[in-house]
């Protein structure tokens, strides 16, 4: 079965995405700034090898589709390296979006992840000799766990989730994955329901070890919080629009409009999910063309004056900004997924987001929990901001709700660096 899903990998699936996003380089910024960043990264590799000639610590590799997903791996890093300071960590990126505005000093070199060719992973691991290589959440490449098995380099997966109805779950796809995650060496999920989803997939026996040990954003959100202002009573008549796609744009566009006509008072901090210059500068003369003042948040020093909307022109300033409103909508609900709840939740403020958010737990939980609302549509939006903002009391009430969500899903990044060490 190995052979079979390696061959039509290798043969008949990964060509195919490589000529798509050859394709796609004319069209693509953000395409194009990664396959370019690809090009010297054996090259670059190298070199750090030859500079930490000396290093004698453990070298964790940890990779990450984008900036979201190292948030979950940058606390287990900080976990790992406050246990074994001697050790390396070195990152992968999948995205230009993660690999250009990831800094931290506890890593020593972060680089693209090479497209993934079975001798090109060869060839990275035999250079990096990593004692373990560690994947956030769901970006996983076949290559290169099969010549991490083949080398006798541990493979782990850790903030794994198996959402119901996956395609994962699909007959043919799930022989595939069967065989994958059968390669890993750990896999350890958000949920006790993800964990026997997986396990369901996997069958049985299998040497992987599987284990539900959480999802360590939460601990990263609540380390950010600390020494902020959770009650929202006091804060301004601001709602936060985070990583807005266009599909969200076509829904809550027309509602915010009307909302901010008839209220004078109402400011709105919008960030657009890629906050491309041409993004911001068609979205700023689409609201100006609509009566409504705006800025740019990097220009007007985070201040609104005479304006009622604040464009976000730049990335790592959403977790903060939240701080700033009493209401919270987060993006990519009328998409493919919605994006980061965790932020706003910790802020303590309700979060709305669309209806496709069954991929996030973490959604889940606050609709459970009381702390976040679901809308199906433009009018539905609108009703439920108006009823919340008149409503302070309410308003309150939820976000303490999205505040306990945080609080009961604490330490799962200490559980994951148990699990790594002790494996």
């Amino acid at each position: 079965m190995r052979r079979l899903g390696a061959w039509a990998y290798n043969i008949a699936f990964f060509p195919f995405v490589v000529i798509l996003a050859y394709s796609l380089v004319l069209f693509n910024r953000k395409v194009r700034r990664g396959l370019r960043g690809r090009r010297r990264t054996l090259q670059r590799v190298r070199q750090f090898k030859e500079r930490s000639v000396d290093a004698y610590g453990p070298l964790y590799w940890f990779h990450a589709a984008s900036l979201g997903e190292f948030e979950q791996a940058r606390p287990i890093i900080e976990g790992l390296k406050e246990v074994s300071p001697d050790a390396q960590v070195v990152v992968s990126f999948f995205s230009p979006s993660g690999y250009e505005n990831c800094h931290h000093e506890m890593i020593d070199f972060k680089f693209y992840l090479p497209l993934d060719f079975p001798w090109v992973m060869r060839s990275i691991l035999r250079i990096l000799k990593p004692h373990r290589v560690l994947f956030a959440s769901y970006d996983i490449w076949p290559n290169l766990i099969w010549a991490c098995q083949q080398a006798g380099i541990p493979t782990i997966l850790f903030a794994a989730r198996i959402i119901p109805g996956s395609s994962k779950q699909w007959p043919v796809l799930r022989s595939f994955y069967r065989t994958l995650y059968r390669s890993m060496s750990a896999i350890y999920t958000v949920s006790s329901g993800d964990e026997e989803r997986l396990r369901a997939i996997m069958g049985s026996p299998s040497s992987t070890t599987v284990l539900n040990l959480g999802n360590p954003r939460y601990d990263r959100v609540k380390a950010r919080q600390r020494g902020k202002l959770t009650a929202n009573g006091e804060r301004s008549n601001t709602i936060v629009l985070g990583s807005i796609h266009p599909e969200d744009e076509d829904v809550i566009y027309d509602p915010l409009l009307r909302l901010l006509e008839n209220n004078g008072s109402l400011k709105v901090i919008w960030a657009p999910h890629d906050p491309e210059p041409e993004v911001i500068d068609a979205l700023a003369e689409r609201l100006s063309s609509a009566g409504v003042k705006c800025s740019y948040y990097g220009r007007s020093n985070g201040q609104f004056g005479d304006d009622q909307v604040l464009l976000v022109d730049g990335v790592g300033y959403l977790a903060e900004l939240y701080y700033h409103g009493v209401v919270a909508y987060v993006g990519g609900g009328f998409g493919a997924q919605i994006h980061n709840v965790m932020e706003p939740a910790i802020a303590s403020v309700p979060v709305f987001f669309g209806p496709r958010h069954h991929k996030s737990d973490e959604a889940e939980q606050l609709l459970s929990a009381g702390g976040g609302i679901s809308i199906s549509g433009g009018e539905e939006f609108a009703r439920q901001l108006t009823a919340i903002l008149g409503n302070p009391e309410s308003r309150e009430q939820m976000g303490l709700q999205a505040y306990r969500v945080i609080e009961n899903n604490l330490g799962a990044a200490a559980r994951i660096v148990q699990a790594i060490l002790a494996d």
